[in-house]
């Protein structure tokens, strides 16, 4: 048998190939990148030239980009070069009809060269696949997943494969339900000759009608499982399709056997029976899973289409894909935002509920921004859009999400893993019953038979393999819906472990919302004149030094220039300040911003800093006696101070004030009543930390802590076995959260901080941290139950099974009743 291969690559080009014509002679290409590339090497006269092909720039290219394949990899062991670019790829999968059958795709992917990861997720119907471009086509993967028999799709959610699957589902029921019933009604007659004597010619004739009725639904409505249980065989997996078909096939095949004998001893009513009630239990379970990922769909519906672009004064509707930063649109009432931005015109109210859990709506004016997905609710808005596409918080929401549901704690893989050694135990079990039965003469050949497909049929893992996933799946989008963003379902497992929690203080605890409260100047007036022109002084402004006009005058300007590059919330501050009281701000450049201690930069002929006392030490600026003591008394009040000055010396101190939110200390009780230890970490001073960590009765607390100190502390207690937690919302917090077990941020925190965590709370209340831990307890709990309850089913139900208690039909029965129990258990989580 010759093997065909591509013309550029030299890979095998597959079943159907990517054929065309060059110069008389038909080439055959393994993909459409291969295709392209070599039309346009034809093109270009290389082809013509002789030279080797893949010796161009444009194949090295092309290679780099993964546009076509490396044909190294198809004749040596393959090996990924550590500096190969990856990607992932994220499919919905449709035909997964039990864990076994996310195991062997994970399996089968992960033999491919160029695969670095595979992983398959039963309850969400998700493939998720790291791989390498350059040696592998992304189309081969959707290839590799279609030869096991699935039908797989880039993840978009909303898949119109498992609407076909749904629809096709229900119509292969409908025609087993109408059939089975059918075959029960003539049964009967059967059934009657065991006790009553009935025509010889019904006896006869009766068990091949009941034949011809049980074909279609043996080979029709049963075909998934019987091809399931085949392309698993191929690939030489036992898995859950394997023990039905062999139940129902045995069953089938019996019956043949004795209606051909003359017997009417047939069991085509008990293959009929396991096909209808194990469809039914198939359609209840996608059903299931349909509404536990809903989330996300529901996430996805949330963005227009179409967004009413203003341009030159008119009105006109593009696609949402022609839209870029700083366009204006337009959003009328009952309309929904496209885009992150902010109001230019109008003024509205918006319901964020969906996407922060928070019911009422937002009062939208001029300068306030608005988020995509968004329901405008009031009047017309005129918006100048900020973050488009895949950079809305929308699309960061539904990325996190979808992470989640792509994710896999560690009970769930030691569940797969038992599910997938339970079936061939099972198939042994069956055999050894049947053979014991019949020779060792307890029971008919026939009843025998019958012991085996019972074993075979009750024992099918469904209830197993669902137990976990699908109360994981039910609350990442219970979650989402609360304005809680889990971006990995293994936090749900380790909020159950941890011992202690850290907090951040500024932003997380308090407000945030500093505001400029005082100040104290002592720079020496001669000195700012000379060294910073714009902002010059003459002789009266010895006897303002210390007065508020003096700093608004001179100072803040100087200040201001610096903190405008300032995310900081001290920095905000004291900008607003300056533009409250319309000073005027300088021109700043050589800005530095010191994590955890303060900023720098130059304006004008002065190397302007402000920050904490940390700063104050490297700037080589002393701090005098009367200076400590003032600061002290305001950090003592609970305030925060800053030192600034320029030129290596001291000129003044700011005071700025926070609030403690209003729930921030019946959340550190409600944590300590779980038996979780509490610290308290900033950057603040001591004085400042001690009065937040005292009003909310934390004992432990670390103050002056740069970012290398959060992650220190943290470090510290998981040297002591402790499993840790930190919540924060600033830059400075993004370190701290990737070192701890469990980070969690709030929605008002910085980009790179929500990236580093596990967590996000879009509301910016602390009321939503123990909504996460009791929604972690809650999962767990149901979770055990699951747990519990199925493998209890699956030892008493094999028992039953085995001693000739239970038969076919009350095993296909007692299967779709224990996948209901744990479905119905599960979608409690859905619920508030």
């Amino acid at each position: 048998m010759i093997i065909a291969q591509c013309d550029l690559c030299g890979l095998r080009v597959g079943r159907n190939p990517f054929a065309r014509r060059f110069d008389e002679s038909e080439k055959t290409f393994c993909c459409l990148g291969c295709l392209n590339v070599y039309v346009v090497l034809s093109e270009s006269g290389t082809i013509a030239s002789g030279q080797n092909l893949r010796e161009t720039e444009l194949f090295q290219r092309s290679l780099a980009l993964g546009l076509v394949s490396n044909v190294e990899t198809a004749t040596s062991t393959f090996t990924l070069a550590p500096d190969a670019p990856t990607q992932e790829a994220l499919f919905q999968v449709s035909g997964m009809w039990c864990s076994s059958c996310a195991w062997l795709i994970e399996h089968a992917l992960q033999k491919e060269r160029g695969v670095v990861r595979a992983e398959a997720f039963f309850a969400s119907d998700m493939v998720k696949v790291l791989y390498c471009p350059q040696y592998l086509p992304p189309e081969c993967l959707r290839e590799r997943i279609a030869a096991l028999g699935y039908q797989a799709s880039d993840y978009s959610g909303e898949n119109e494969h498992a609407d076909a699957e749904r629809r096709d589902l229900l119509l292969r029921l409908g025609v087993a339900g109408f059939l089975w019933m059918n075959i029960m009604t003539l049964s009967f007659t059967l059934y009657v000759s065991f006790f009553e004597p009935i025509s010889a010619s019904i006896g006869s004739y009766l068990p091949f009608v009941l034949w011809i009725l049980a074909t279609p639904v043996v080979f029709y409505c049963a075909w998934p499982i019987l091809r399931l249980a085949w392309l698993g065989a191929r690939e030489r997996t036992v898995r859950m399709e394997t023990l039905l078909s062999l139940g129902i096939l045995a069953a089938y095949v019996y019956s043949i056997a004795q209606a051909f004998r003359g017997d009417p001893h047939v069991y085509f009513d008990t293959a009929a029976a396991i096909v209808t009630l194990v469809l039914a239990g198939k359609l209840i379970e996608r059903s299931a899973k349909e509404r536990t990922t809903q989330a996300v769909t529901l996430l996805y519906r949330l963005m227009p289409k179409k967004v009413r672009l203003c341009d030159d004064e008119r009105e006109r509707f593009v696609a949402i894909d022609a839209l870029q930063n700083g366009d204006r649109f337009i959003v009328k009432a009952g309309e929904r935002i496209p885009a992150d931005g902010l109001v230019i015109e109008g003024q509205s109210h918006a319901d964020e509920s969906l996407l922060t859990g928070e019911s009422a709506p937002v009062a939208k004016q001029p300068g306030s921004s608005v988020v995509a997905g968004s329901l405008n609710t009031g009047s017309v808005l005129q918006i100048a859009a900020t973050r488009i596409g895949d950079d809305t918080t929308l699309a960061q929401i539904i990325q996190m999400v979808e992470h989640a549901l792509g994710s896999r704690t560690t009970l769930e893989r030691t569940v797969d893993r038992i599910a997938r050694t339970f079936v061939p135990t099972v198939i042994v079990i069956a055999l050894l019953t049947f053979l014991i039965c019949w020779l060792g003469g307890f029971t008919s050949s026939g009843e025998a038979l019958l012991r085996a497909i019972t074993v075979l049929v009750i024992a099918c893992p469904c209830a197993l393999g669902l137990a976990t996933p699908l109360a994981l799946t039910a609350a990442i989008g219970a979650a989402a819906r609360q304005g809680i963003l889990v971006s990995d379902s293994r936090v749900l497992e380790t909020i159950r472990k941890l011992d202690v929690v850290v907090f951040d203080k500024t932003g997380t605890v308090t407000d945030g919302d500093f505001a400029l409260l005082d100040s104290h100047c002592f720079a020496e007036p001669a000195t700012l004149a000379a060294s910073h022109a714009p902002f010059s002084v003459n002789a009266r402004l010895a006897e303002l030094h210390q007065s508020s006009t003096f700093f608004t005058q001179a100072c803040l300007p100087l200040l201001a220039a610096v903190e405008r590059y300032s995310e900081h919330p001290l920095g905000r501050a004291l900008v607003k300040a300056a533009e409250d009281k319309g000073a005027f701000f300088g021109t700043a450049h050589d800005i530095t911003v010191h994590k955890g201690q303060g900023i720098t930069g130059q304006v004008g002929a002065q190397r302007v800093f402000i920050g904490n006392r940390s700063l104050l030490a490297s700037e080589g600026a002393a701090l005098d006696e009367a200076s400590d003591e003032r600061a002290l008394q305001w950090e003592r009040a609970g305030c925060t101070v800053a030192f600034f000055g320029w030129d290596g010396a001291l000129r003044g101190l700011l005071t700025f004030g926070d609030r403690l939110k209003p729930e921030a200390a019946s959340v550190v009780e409600q944590l300590k009543a779980r038996g979780i230890k509490v610290l308290l970490v900033s950057g603040d001073a001591p004085a400042t930390v001690r009065n937040v960590a005292d009003a909310l009765h934390i004992a432990d607390y670390h103050a002056a802590a740069l970012p290398k100190d959060k992650v220190r502390v943290i470090a510290e207690l998981q040297a002591r076995g402790m499993v840790v937690a930190f919540i924060g919302d600033g830059i400075n917090d993004a370190p701290a959260l990737a070192q701890a077990d469990l980070g969690l941020t709030l929605g008002s925190g910085a980009d790179i901080a929500m990236r580093a965590s596990a967590v996000v709370l879009m509301n910016n209340s602390l009321d939503k941290v123990n909504d996460v831990f009791a929604l972690a307890q809650r999962t767990w709990r149901i979770v055990r139950q699951n747990l519990f309850w199925a493998f209890v089913y699956n030892v008493l139900s094999i028992s039953l099974a085995v001693t000739g208690v239970l038969n076919p039909l009350l095993a296909a029965v007692a299967m779709l009743l224990s996948s209901f129990s744990v479905i119905a258990n599960s979608q409690r989580l859905t619920k508030p």
